[in-house]
């Protein structure tokens, strides 16, 4: 859908009404594009929605992506084959939408793919039918990648509980994204923040798409894909808000099956570089989730098998600086146990080797002797703890 200068920023005169005296951004506001009549070309961005009887969402999804008054704008929706009135609410707005389909499909990851298939923009993006974008979005995003040489550019997003959403005006929270200084520590600790992250297209079809045989985490498998292939410096982090991201009894975030999928990734990694006392860790801990037929593509080298042994050992790293932070010594011991400090940096090995003679002074009740070493290296790692911390908390709170 290209929108011509005549028509520009007149959207929302042209959709339907809503219904039930909806108001606000996205049902009676509209984003004003700042159109440049000089300016020829726009990137075509390419948004997908997959969809499956989230009916009672879906238009405002709709909406939060025309009402951006994009000039080159492909929306596609794939429907899972919806029962309740999703199909009803999309042929509403069905001479807007580049295409649609309802049909039964393998899931969310096939669905993506199909849509990834039909694509032809350079900029894409997924939607979920429950979420809804914020509404200056892809004018900071367009903007951003003619700027830039960005093949990523992640922003905030926010995630609120449905049922607060109209009782304030600040309801929910907002997530940021942050890179961590080393390819490693990214690949090991940064989950994407996928609805708020917008990719080269052309990038997401040489990945292969999403991998069909995830449920949950296909976007941090596929954002794994790309640091292992292109590393980090083509990501771009805006510090805006571009998604908002709601939280209800049906979102699939709720389920336990994330943390133990997402762990699958790494334990895929391990096995195929052949780290077995990591693997059998990993699948000891997190097993019950594993799907058998998941597998991590990505070409094994010599220097992807390096980065693979960095990234394994840095995550279990981490949980035992977890373990060590919340008192779990049990889960602490397990995790030093099978870490090989070859493929720590000089931070964290300093760093473990500190926090393992604490632990050991703690379940010795060594107090006095606790206190004077305590007091003696607190100033030698301050620094290294004031940024580790950030990323715990973070950890903490998406584990």
């Amino acid at each position: 859908m290209i929108i011509s200068p005549e028509k520009n920023n007149k959207m929302l005169k042209e959709l339907p009404l809503p219904d039930n005296g909806k108001s606000g951004w996205p049902w009676t506001e509209e984003f004003k594009f700042p159109f440049k009549h000089g300016e020829r070309k726009y990137p075509r961005i390419t948004i997908v929605t997959p969809s499956f009887n989230q009916g009672k969402f879906i238009e405002q999804t709709i909406r939060s992506v025309l009402l951006q008054n994009y000039p080159d704008l492909e929306y596609i929706i794939i429907d899972g084959g919806s029962t309740d009135e999703t199909v009803e609410i999309i042929k509403k707005y069905d001479r807007w939408i580049s295409y649609w389909v309802s049909e039964k499909d393998k899931g969310q990851s096939d669905a993506i793919n199909k849509g990834v298939g039909r694509g032809t923009g350079e900029i894409f993006n997924w939607i979920n039918s429950d979420d809804y974008y914020s509404k200056d979005t892809f004018q900071k995003i367009s903007e951003t990648f003619i700027k830039s040489e960005a093949d990523i550019i992640v922003g905030n997003y926010r995630y609120f509980e449905d049922e607060n959403e109209n009782k304030s005006k600040d309801s929910g929270k907002t997530i940021d994204f942050r890179l961590r200084e080393t390819l490693e520590e990214t690949i090991a600790f940064v989950l994407l923040n996928q609805p708020s992250s917008f990719f080269k297209l052309n990038l997401i079809k040489e990945l292969g798409g999403l991998n069909v045989d995830l449920n949950f985490v296909m976007d941090q498998d596929i954002w794994k894909k790309y640091l292992f292939r292109y590393e980090q410096k083509n990501v771009n982090i805006l510090d805006s808000l571009f998604t908002n991201f709601r939280l209800h009894s049906d979102s699939k975030t709720f389920m336990n099956e994330f943390n133990n999928e997402y762990m699958n990734i790494y334990y895929s990694i391990a096995v195929q570089t052949d780290m077995k006392k990591q693997a059998n860790f990993l699948k000891n801990i997190y097993g019950n989730g594993f799907r058998e037929n998941y597998k991590f593509n990505f070409e094994l080298n010599r220097e992807s098998i390096e980065l693979s042994r960095k990234v394994i050992n840095s995550l279990i790293y981490y949980k035992a600086r977890i373990a060590f932070t919340e008192g779990d010594f049990i889960f602490f011991k397990k995790c030093i146990e099978v870490i090989d400090p070859l493929y720590l940096n000089t931070a964290q090995r300093s760093y473990l080797k500190r926090i393992r003679i604490k632990s050991f002074l703690i379940e010795m009740k060594l107090d006095l002797l606790l206190n004077l070493w305590t007091s003696v290296t607190s100033k030698k790692v301050k620094n290294y703890n004031g940024s580790a911390d950030i990323e715990l908390e973070k950890s903490k709170k998406s584990n």
